[in-house]
């Protein structure tokens, strides 16, 4: 009897262990469904093929590659961190590059696991912060394979894809074609016309003169330029007008601004066990301080990728 139940004290939380273990491996698996059922490549034994890093046993998974749709690719994401009850906090990314998709999830509200009153005011320091229509910077993630300090880090949405979010400038997901009630965007095909503006443009005055809609005062080799190049009622990806085209300028002077006031673009997070949320460790990467055309000239705007 002794033996017997020796026996069950030590099995028994090798049982539970197997099955915590096994629950947490579907968990995480079931999160990167949507990339994963895309990369359904089968090899010569009817395996399913694809690059993954299934660390799952220590709550890490990672799925990514590329789907035959003119080389789209995708990539899943998803930690987990354990609270002082055992209970797990999931914190996912994904990215669909022919979509012009990233998001970050939770299986809680991402603002019951951020730090507390998580904002855009984190990374300034105590200096006015212009407002805007637009969410301006996409939240990006690093979830650790090692240990829980995890990084997270203000990345400009691609110029053209407009996600409507009044005071809110961060957001956590955005797609070239908005989808569900938190990814409302609208894509203006001509954004791309500014980095070429920018890019050819004699005076760098002619964008000052652009923003007061002083066109009269425009360089006139500038001018010109716009009007052949810029500017046409008929064409698709043109402005349709000196004021369009001041109006969308706008916008991009607007993420300037605010982007100019940012101390850091990068926090530092630890897991905190017992109250099951992040806390600030530590904050980096000071913006690189840049003109407003080569803020332009060096950033990312949305294009047809297929």
């Amino acid at each position: 009897m002794k033996t017997v139940t020796y026996l069950l004290i030590n099995i028994l939380p090798l049982i539970f262990f197997a099955q915590k273990n096994d629950n947490l491996n579907q968990m995480l698996w079931q999160r990167v469904q949507n990339c994963s059922s895309l990369l359904q490549n089968i090899d010569e034994n009817d395996i399913p093929e694809y690059n993954k890093i299934d660390d799952t046993r220590n709550g890490y998974l990672k799925v990514f590659g590329e789907y035959p749709a003119c080389g789209c690719t995708c990539s899943s994401t998803v930690g987990a961190y354990k609270d002082i009850n055992g209970n797990y906090t999931l914190l996912q990314k994904e990215e669909f590059s022919c979509k012009w998709e990233k998001s970050i999830s939770s299986n809680k509200s991402l603002y019951e696991v951020l730090p507390e009153n998580f904002n855009i005011n984190i990374f300034s320091t105590n200096k006015p912060i212009p407002e805007s229509d637009h969410a301006v910077f996409f939240l990006d993630i690093d979830i650790p394979r090692i240990g829980t300090d995890t990084k997270l880090t203000l990345d400009l949405i691609p110029f053209g894809i407009l996600k409507e979010q009044k005071n809110a400038l961060i957001t956590f997901n955005y797609s070239q074609n908005g989808s569900g009630e938190d990814s409302q965007n609208t894509i203006t095909d001509s954004f791309y016309k500014l980095k070429l503006l920018a890019n050819n443009i004699v005076n760098k005055s002619t964008l000052t003169f652009l923003l007061k809609k002083e066109y009269d005062h425009i360089n006139k080799d500038d001018k010109k330029y716009i009007e052949q190049n810029i500017i046409a009622s008929d064409s698709w990806g043109h402005f349709k007008s000196f004021d369009e085209l001041s109006e969308k300028l706008r916008i991009i002077k607007n993420a300037y601004d605010i982007y100019s006031q940012l101390d850091f673009m990068s926090v530092l997070m630890r897991w905190n066990k017992e109250k099951g949320r992040f806390e600030i460790k530590s904050k980096n990467d000071r913006p690189k301080k840049v003109s407003f055309i080569n803020f332009i000239l060096e950033n990312v705007f949305w294009g047809p990728v297929c």
